[in-house]
């Protein structure tokens, strides 16, 4: 025998426990689907990591701010109305990416601080994406010569630096470099690498200025001089070319190419080869 059951009640108390559940069903799929804004994890953490300017670029994404240190930062560099200071975050972030190694910027966004940008490693081991933070300390060490360096017996070779030397008329580098599986004098030999052509045509035009930063602009046109300049700057894809040229060179000319000492970023401006006052040849 089936028995039924019928509830009886007023069309307000129907309405109002439908309405009790909509809500609660709201508010269960806003806790599902929200994310927390960086800012509020960090806070939760530490305080003070709130405070401490971070950063993250992608191609996707560009300049992401992940704190309310690093809003302040743009904030007060936009409202400085010096694009330079935002373009240097910009560089900086992008060489850190495309060259997959750590970068620092001295003096950024003022002195006494300086930025510090490291690659951050996908699924595929590919470069996702850049962190960045700004850290209250000096960052790059100013270049020291070596003492033990060799005697080069040829004379047809510039000394550039310390570790350093490049073919008076053949596209040929030379560059001391140090292995770290060794020891002693046995850790440090001279290697000779041949360079190509257009390699040979951006370290012929940075010696030539030496020690002075380069306009990104000049440098292109000094090695693709067919290829128009627009009067408003490198377009995006010129940009690329030219850092993966720099990238390129630095693996034959830098004893250590994850950690320049010569061919420099000058972020927001340009590029600049780092040199002996006078050039000697030994």
């Amino acid at each position: 025998m089936t028995q039924h059951i019928y509830w009886h009640a007023p069309v307000w108390e129907v309405l109002l426990l439908g309405l009790t559940g909509l809500v609660l069903l709201t508010w269960l799929v806003w806790r599902a689907v929200r994310r927390p804004h960086p800012s509020a994890a960090l806070s939760a953490i530490d305080p003070a990591l709130n405070d401490q300017p971070l950063f993250f670029f992608d191609r996707v994404h560009g300049v992401v701010a992940l704190n309310d240190g690093a809003q302040q930062v743009v904030n007060a560099l936009s409202a400085s109305q010096d694009p330079h200071s935002l373009d240097v975050l910009t560089d900086a972030l992008l060489e850190a990416q495309e060259e997959a190694r750590l970068v620092q910027q001295p003096g950024w966004p003022e002195l006494g601080y300086g930025l510090i940008a490291a690659p951050v490693a996908g699924q595929t081991g590919s470069v996702a994406g850049v962190l960045a933070l700004v850290a209250p300390e000096p960052l790059l060490p100013p270049a020291e010569r070596r003492p033990d360096e060799p005697a080069m017996l040829a004379t047809d070779w510039i000394e550039i630096g310390a570790t350093l030397r490049l073919h008076r008329q053949q596209p040929a580098v030379r560059v001391q470099r140090i292995d770290p599986a060794l020891t002693g004098q046995a850790a440090t030999e001279w290697q000779e690498n041949q360079i190509s052509p257009t390699e040979e045509v951006l370290l012929r035009h940075l010696l030539t200025h030496s020690n002075e930063v380069q306009a990104g602009e000049a440098l292109f046109s000094a090695v693709w001089p067919d290829d128009e300049v627009d009067t408003f700057g490198l377009r995006p894809d010129q940009k690329d070319r030219l850092r993966h040229l720099v990238f390129q060179l630095r693996q034959h000319v830098e004893p250590d190419p994850r950690n320049p000492r010569y061919v420099r970023t000058a972020h927001g401006a340009g590029y600049v080869l780092y040199s002996n006052e006078e050039m000697v040849v030994p």
